[in-house]
């Protein structure tokens, strides 16, 4: 096996958070997972996590969902990346960012957290922010700009959700692009 990568999404567990704007990183994975049809999600205590893999020319890929909470994932991440032995600059994580529209995206290395609690949670966790980030949107285009703290928690509308679904592509050929060529 020449390269090992890490997509890891961003989000809380259980019912009350699913489809919130702050789990649009795990939505990400579980479509991106779907689409390469990799293994049946398993979920392993010892490293925090449910996890799918993937291995295709010559890479194994695994698609990570921390069972945690936000502010907590640095503790899965550091445990994936021992099990795994994957190196820093191959793990990508998917996440919401605030300061970014619906529908846009951005792919970033070696980055700070910009208040960003889970991303804050990695970098303290792992003693580095020399990994990827995919930023995935989740401020509203058509209102005044909202906080953090009065987004994240929110769904989306059913226009916004199909933006966001519409470019999961054009991300997927990104990350392709950038990690697997």
């Amino acid at each position: 096996m020449n390269n090992i990568y890490l997509l890891f999404g961003l989000g809380n567990p259980g019912l009350k958070y699913q489809k919130t704007r702050h789990n649009i990183g795990q939505e990400f994975i579980l479509w991106l997972q779907s689409q390469y049809q990799a293994s049946p999600w398993r979920r392993d205590k010892k490293y925090f996590s449910q996890v799918s893999v993937i291995e295709m020319d010559h890479q194994k890929v695994i698609f990570a969902l921390p069972l945690v909470y936000m502010n907590e994932t640095g503790q899965a991440i550091s445990k994936l990346i021992k099990y795994f032995n994957v190196p820093l600059k191959n793990i990508i994580v998917c996440h919401d960012d605030n300061d970014i529209y619906v529908g846009d995206f951005k792919l970033s290395f070696n980055s700070g957290s910009a208040g960003h609690k889970g991303v804050n949670s990695l970098i303290k966790s792992l003693k580095s922010q020399n990994f990827s980030r995919l930023r995935i949107g989740i401020q509203p285009k058509e209102t005044i700009r909202i906080k953090a703290g009065d987004l994240v928690l929110k769904k989306f509308s059913p226009q916004e959700r199909k933006m966001i679904f519409d470019a999961f592509p054009i991300m997927r050929q990104r990350v392709e692009k950038q990690f697997f060529d």
